[in-house]
């Protein structure tokens, strides 16, 4: 609001200003040179006003309220590089982010070895795990990588205890000795489909979205709608390390476009995660210490990019991040 009223209060504050900013006194002037200053002065103005508002018209903004943010709370972050044109992140959020199945998101498929003794693909199903689960019991706890093709599993782990086997043990859950169906999955060589978990019937009582697998799994948590536990059954334990008092309340910083700022809420993520599965491997502790995070790179599954092109809410959510910007809506592609 500020920049606003600067440009179109600026004409009347010439006569105070000192010099050598101050424009010389009308008086002296011709009517022809008093028109032409004053020409000048509003076509200064006028396209000061237009840069102002191409800049914060370069993504569409929500009606939506935010919380105020003081202007020592926003971290200025510079980049290396400049920022993508909206033509180039629309066409870029259309090439790479979900446009699938609800039901089929975060699925992971695993074929590297079944291809090997002829068995069915095991699929996967990120939504059915994390309603009893937190992410950090597997990626933490059970030592998943967060990278796809990382954790090299076999039969062998799972009948041992080792990662799945943890849980499908018969006890916990069913066991991977016998309910061999439940995961390896007939899925079609052309379109990879399958049938959706039936665990997911009733994803439609949880608070909804309109991108990926179409729940908010924050709200869901928030409204007592889901208790993901944050360690196995039976295992005792140690506490977490509780997130400091300086990062309880949403983090914000700047990006390489004057009108979009970034929120980043510690405390939602800690839900879900431990401070080890982001740092240091995906983020630098030091504040703003990571200098390659930028738009382009997360939408190509880096930095927050490792989550949310994959599991977590993807890209096309932009209000979840960046307050006051609309959610990006997909063009019809026509038949």
């Amino acid at each position: 609001m500020e920049i606003y009223v600067a440009v179109v209060i600026a004409p009347w504050r010439s006569r105070s200003m000192t010099a050598p900013y101050a424009i010389p006194n009308l008086s002296a002037c011709k009517m022809k040179g008093r028109k032409n200053i004053h020409k000048g002065r509003w076509g200064v103005a006028g396209i000061l006003f237009l840069f102002v508002c191409a800049c914060a018209g370069s993504l569409p903004l929500s009606d939506e309220p935010i919380e105020p943010v003081a202007r020592n709370r926003i971290i200025k972050k510079t980049y290396a590089n400049a920022p993508l044109s909206r033509f180039e992140l629309g066409r870029l959020i259309e090439m790479i982010s979900y446009n699938g199945k609800p039901e089929y998101y975060g699925d992971i498929i695993l074929d590297r070895r079944v291809k090997k003794y002829g068995s069915k693909p095991v699929v996967f199903s990120h939504q059915t795990h994390r309603r009893h689960f937190t992410c950090e019991v597997c990626h933490t706890e059970l030592e998943f990588s967060l990278s796809k093709g990382q954790t090299d599993i076999t039969r062998e782990d799972y009948l041992e205890g080792r990662y799945c086997g943890a849980c499908h043990n018969g006890t916990i859950a069913f066991s991977t000795e016998f309910a061999c169906d439940a995961c390896h999955q007939d899925i079609s060589s052309n379109e990879r489909t399958y049938p959706p978990h039936k665990a997911l019937e009733g994803a439609i009582s949880l608070p909804q979205t309109t991108y990926g697998d179409r729940i908010n799994w924050v709200e869901a948590i928030e409204q007592d709608l889901v208790r993901p536990q944050r360690s196995l059954p039976g295992e005792d334990m140690m506490p977490g390390m509780p997130l400091p008092r300086h990062l309880e309340q949403s983090m914000y910083w700047t990006t390489a476009l004057p009108s979009v700022i970034v929120r980043f809420p510690h405390a939602e993520h800690m839900k879900w995660l431990d401070c080890s599965n982001c740092h240091p491997d995906l983020f630098s502790i030091k504040q703003a210490g990571t200098i390659a995070f930028d738009k382009e790179s997360n939408l190509y599954g880096q930095f927050c990019g490792a989550c949310h092109m994959n599991v977590a809410f993807p890209m096309n959510g932009c209000s979840r991040c960046h307050p006051r910007i609309k959610d990006y809506r997909r063009k019809a592609r026509a038949n």
